[in-house]
C-alpha cells in the first residue's frame, strides 16, 4: 500500500511541470532494450545475466521527462537448496525521472536516470518448476547513457545502470532469498512520437 501512495504521489507531484509550454519537439517516446546483466548472489560469483524492457518516455519539460515500464532479467546460478544450477528470472515493473542534455556538437545527448522498481525474483529449476518467489518488493535504480539520433524519430539508446531490490527476510533456512542487485549495459531502440 505504501508503494502504491508513494507512485502517486510522486506523479501528482510531477505532473505539474508537463504544463509548462514547449515549442518543439517530440513529448513522448517507446524504448526497447536488451542488456547482459552482471550479479552476484549467494558466494559472491559474479554470474552473467540477459534481459530486455519496455518504457514510455514522457518529455515533463525542456530536459527533464519521466519514464515507466516493464522489464526481464535471468541469470543461471547455483541455488544450494536444491543442489544444482537454476534460473533466477526477475521480472517487473519501473518508474523514474530522466534528465536529458543535448550535446550540440555531436548531434546526442547524455542522460540520468533514477527511479523506483517494483520487482521479483522466481528461482526455477531446469524443468522450469518454480522453486519459489520471493513476491514484489519495492527497490531502486539509477544510471546514466547517451541518445544517438539516426533519424527524426528515431535513435540508438546505450546506458550502464544499477539495480537494487529491498532484501527480505527468508521464511525457512531451506529456501534462502539471493542478494538481489546488479549491474547491467543496456542497448535499445528509442521512437519518438
Amino acid at each position: 500500500m505504501k508503494t502504491k501512495v508513494f507512485f502517486i504521489s510522486a506523479l501528482m507531484a510531477i505532473l505539474p511541470l508537463g504544463l509548462v509550454a514547449q515549442n518543439s519537439g517530440k513529448r513522448s517516446a517507446l524504448e526497447m532494450n536488451g542488456a547482459l546483466s552482471l550479479s552476484s548472489f549467494f558466494s559472491g560469483e559474479t554470474v552473467t545475466g540477459a534481459g530486455a524492457e519496455a518504457l514510455f518516455h514522457y518529455r515533463l519539460a525542456k530536459q527533464l521527462g519521466i519514464y515507466g515500464g516493464w522489464g526481464y532479467n535471468v541469470f543461471r546460478n547455483d541455488y544450494p537448496p536444491a543442489g544444482y544450477r537454476c534460473d533466477f528470472e526477475e521480472t517487473g515493473y519501473s518508474i523514474g525521472l530522466q534528465y536529458k542534455h543535448k550535446i550540440e556538437f555531436f548531434n546526442s545527448s547524455l542522460f540520468v536516470r533514477g527511479g523506483c522498481l517494483y520487482k521479483h525474483i522466481e528461482i526455477e529449476d531446469p524443468s522450469g518448476e518454480l522453486l519459489f518467489d520471493t513476491t514484489h518488493r519495492p527497490g531502486w535504480q539509477a544510471g546514466c547513457g547517451i541518445d544517438i539520433p539516426v533519424a527524426e524519430k528515431w535513435s540508438i539508446v546505450s546506458e550502464a545502470r544499477f539495480s537494487s531490490l529491498n532484501e527480505r527476510k527468508a521464511q525457512t533456512n531451506t529456501s534462502p532469498i539471493p542478494v538481489r542487485n546488479y549491474f547491467s549495459i543496456r542497448l535499445g531502440i528509442l521512437k519518438k512520437f
